[in-house]
């Protein structure tokens, strides 16, 4: 049979049979890789109250690019901050690295800022499955080192110089 001749061919060989599919739900596809990062904890979700002056989402995300984080989803209100008439609420879905890089986040955002809530962080596969959500855990992340190693000042470096613009400099 052509089955045994492929046995026999193989044999003491890596063999790596790819199954694919026309009938691939891209959307249930990206439901699952969503919640595997969650469990990884690398996909978090969180609350912070910033200044609603001009500017003041714009120094968030600042923060948040600089540590070298990904933003998926970001949604502003006005009408839900009760504490300060001149503050909007800012609740970010984010990707991060691994635990250690959500927990760097954590710890920038709470030190720049008095108004920040976690409110989706897995702490191990474990406690994702079992549904236990670290939200409370994180009132004060003191453990924490950010920017360790130079590994996450990649991004936006040159937001944190000042560039002059000389009009005699363009053509």
């Amino acid at each position: 049979s052509s089955f045994g001749r492929i046995a026999t061919r193989t044999e003491r060989k890596k063999v790596v049979l790819p199954l694919c599919g026309g009938n691939i739900d891209t959307t249930l596809l990206g439901r699952c890789l969503d919640r595997g990062l969650a469990a990884d904890g690398r996909l978090i979700t969180f609350n912070v109250v910033v200044s609603d002056r001009p500017g003041g989402i714009a120094e968030l995300t600042r923060i948040i690019s600089n540590v070298g984080v990904s933003i998926k989803d970001i949604v502003h209100e006005r009408a839900w901050v009760r504490t300060n008439t001149f503050a909007v609420g800012v609740r970010i879905l984010a990707e991060t690295r691994n635990r250690k890089h959500s927990k760097e986040l954590f710890k920038l955002l709470r030190e720049a800022y008095d108004d920040v809530q976690i409110l989706g962080y897995y702490d191990s596969p474990e406690d994702y499955v079992a549904g236990n959500l670290q939200s409370s855990k994180f009132e004060s992340v003191e453990d924490e080192n950010p920017f360790e190693g130079n590994m996450n000042i990649q991004y936006n470096q040159d937001l944190d110089q000042d560039h002059d613009l000389d009009l005699e400099d363009i053509p």
